[in-house]
């Protein structure tokens, strides 16, 4: 399994490595770290100058590209250190260029992208929560692990079981990598009022996992508001991961009070996978 690790600002981005490792060691993967030097920034600083100055927007410019390729180098080696104390094999790179295009080209090579949810990758401005790593799951076609939370080890695993093609695709995705086939408690969860129908939902994930080769997860079929149920459920159960669907219909900035995946990415308690 190849896990691409982008680096990311803030203390969060040592949540993420942390459950990188623990993956890769888990699952016989390896990491890739990658830093980007935000071109886009950097053109920002040039196109900013008064009349007259260009030479000094320019010289602001390399200073800032400068400063960003060693903190970007600095986090590289620094998580290449960790996973190389940890025994996991590791390489990292830093480029310059646009920041989701240079995720999407790399995300083409691995199998799955693990990242911080506070992800901070906007120079000076932190971006909402994982806004940038969820639209290059959608562009790069890659599923996800956010590290939601600050760190923990996976023992019990939730899935949201919303029924159609999302949930079955989610599912999918973690049963070709293997994930978590050998933990401790994996649930599949249904919320809905009519017990027949929320098994429906259950039907298919199950299968899936057994044709995956996973022991039998619990099942749990329960009444109520889809996204408040999901959550109590979670946090009754300890939940260490929630794997759902992708990030709905909405636009992102309508997801975090709409959706399931808003109100964990807002609890900020448990890590996602995420696939769509």
């Amino acid at each position: 399994m190849n896990l691409l690790l982008p680096v990311s600002r803030g203390p969060s981005f040592e949540d993420a490595v942390q459950l990188a490792i623990d993956t890769a060691k888990a699952h016989g993967g390896r990491i890739r770290v990658l830093g980007v030097v935000d071109a886009a920034e950097i053109r920002r600083i040039e196109a900013g100058a008064r009349p007259g100055a260009i030479h000094l927007a320019r010289r602001a410019a390399d200073e800032v590209r400068k400063r960003m390729t060693a903190e970007g180098k600095a986090a590289v080696v620094g998580a290449l250190r960790r996973c190389e104390e940890a025994g996991v094999p590791a390489q990292g790179d830093v480029r310059e260029g646009e920041l989701e295009g240079e995720l999407v080209a790399a995300a083409g090579a691995s199998d799955l992208l693990v990242s911080a949810v506070a992800s901070h990758f906007a120079p000076d401005r932190e971006d909402a929560s994982g806004k940038l790593v969820l639209s290059v799951m959608r562009e790069g076609g890659i599923p996800i692990l956010l590290s939601g939370a600050p760190y923990r080890p996976v023992r019990t695993i939730v899935v949201g079981c919303g029924g159609g093609t999302r949930t079955e695709r989610a599912v999918g995705a973690m049963t070709r990598l293997s994930l978590w086939k050998a933990a401790s408690r994996g649930i599949l969860l249904a919320v809905d009022d009519s017990p027949g129908r929320g098994e429906g939902r259950i039907a298919e994930p199950r299968r899936i996992l057994a044709d995956g080769g996973y022991p039998r997860w619990e099942e749990k079929v329960l009444p109520g508001p889809r996204a408040e149920t999901v959550l109590s459920f979670c946090d009754s159960a300890d939940a260490d991961v929630v794997v759902l669907g992708g990030w709905g219909e909405h636009r992102w900035d309508d997801l975090l009070g709409l959706s399931v995946t808003g109100l964990l990415l807002e609890d900020g308690r448990r890590h996602l996978f995420l696939y769509m």
